[in-house]
């Protein structure tokens, strides 16, 4: 009878194994099911918005797909939450956070994340999965400060630092104000420093961290120098005629920097007042330099022949070093430096007539009464 017993509580035991096992191999044939509907689907629409021949034609289908994506994720992630610890489940989170976090983060990609986080991650794919939520805002964040902390794989904790310092960096381009720039960078720079330490070789597209953070650093320094309220550092640019000319050789005046190209329509927009603006200042010590950053010279003086524009001009190029230096992202960006050479406001954008008029001639008061 003891033997008959045991042998009913294999048996029994065997067909649980069995049905276990079919359990998982049908969840990862309908989640194999599920991405190549997904991808079917998602390239029919992409075909679609090639050839789509109106902007809300385009917009509509980017909304399609943002539905299909998010629909999508809602079924993997049903199959990931069943079994969150096994590949399939693992497999599953993967797509949401891949194919979902595309279209922002939302709460399947944060679910998904949670899942990664918590039950894989030493599993070696999620080394591949650092760049895109490095993109999927709080929640990525989140899983790259558990990866920089938590992961056994040097890379891996390499990558997740890399990434987190490039996200304090991001934060710095934003920033103005100097002793916030000084924290931010001095943030980041742990984080870089942390990544070299970990995985100095580490593949980040086709360079390696090391010198991927070298460059960054060499950034910061540049980004140190140039920020409300800090002295301004040498700048050389070249104007219409080919002449070197340092930005120092204007000290004594103030300087509104006006870094600017002729196809930027709110630039175009601000030439009239600052035509006002110079005639208005005239014998005074008060300098506009304008800096274009177009693809050609031969554009800027074919402009400057219709477009009356009668003050100093440089020619700096498309990503010209004077742009790069003065860290300009969007057009116009302007810089006034009073007349010490300290740069006292900076501008993405125009400030309006009346807050640039203000700003300028309380400096060009403290010049004149300087200069006694």
């Amino acid at each position: 009878m003891r033997l008959l017993t045991c042998a009913v509580v294999s048996l029994f035991l065997g067909s649980m194994l069995i049905f276990a096992d079919d359990t998982k191999v049908e969840r990862a044939v309908k989640l194999d099911a599920l991405i190549k509907k997904f991808d079917k689907e998602m390239d029919e629409l992409k075909s679609r918005f090639n050839t789509a021949t109106t902007p809300a034609e385009r917009e509509g289908l980017r909304t399609e797909a943002k539905e299909l994506a998010v629909i999508t994720a809602q079924k993997a992630l049903a199959m990931a939450e069943a079994d969150p610890k096994d590949e399939t489940g693992f497999n599953a989170a993967l797509f949401v956070v891949e194919k979902a976090g595309r279209f922002g983060s939302g709460k399947e990609v944060d679910s998904a994340v949670a899942i990664i986080s918590d039950h894989h991650m030493a599993d070696p794919k999620v080394k591949g999965l650092l760049s895109v939520l490095a993109g999927a805002g709080p929640s990525g964040q989140k899983f790259l400060q558990s990866a920089a902390e938590k992961a056994t794989d040097k890379e891996v904790k390499g990558l997740a630092n890399y990434y987190l310092g490039l996200k304090v960096a991001d934060e710095i381009e934003q920033e103005e104000d100097g002793k916030r720039i000084d924290e931010l960078i001095a943030r980041a720079t742990e984080f870089l420093d942390k990544a070299t330490k970990e995985a100095s070789g580490a593949k980040v597209g086709e360079s390696t961290i090391g010198k991927e953070v070298a460059t960054q650093l060499e950034a910061f320094k540049a980004i140190k120098s140039i920020a409300v309220g800090k002295a301004l550092p040498e700048i050389e640019g070249t104007d219409l005629d080919g002449k070197k000319i340092k930005l120092s050789s204007y000290k004594g005046k103030v300087v509104l920097v006006d870094i600017w190209a002729t196809w930027c329509g709110p630039c175009r927009a601000m030439i009239p007042h600052e035509r006002d603006l110079v005639k208005n200042l005239k014998d005074k010590p008060f300098v506009l330099l304008s800096v274009s950053c177009d693809d050609q010279q031969e554009t800027l003086t074919k402009f400057l022949e219709k477009e009356a524009m009668p003050w100093a001009h440089w020619f700096d190029g498309r990503r010209g070093s004077v742009a790069k230096t003065f860290r300009v992202n969007a057009f116009p960006t302007l810089y006034l430096i009073d007349h010490t050479g300290v740069i006292r406001h900076k501008w993405v954008g125009s400030p309006g007539t009346e807050k640039l008029d203000t700003a300028v001639e309380e400096l060009v008061t403290e010049a004149i009464k300087a200069k006694g």
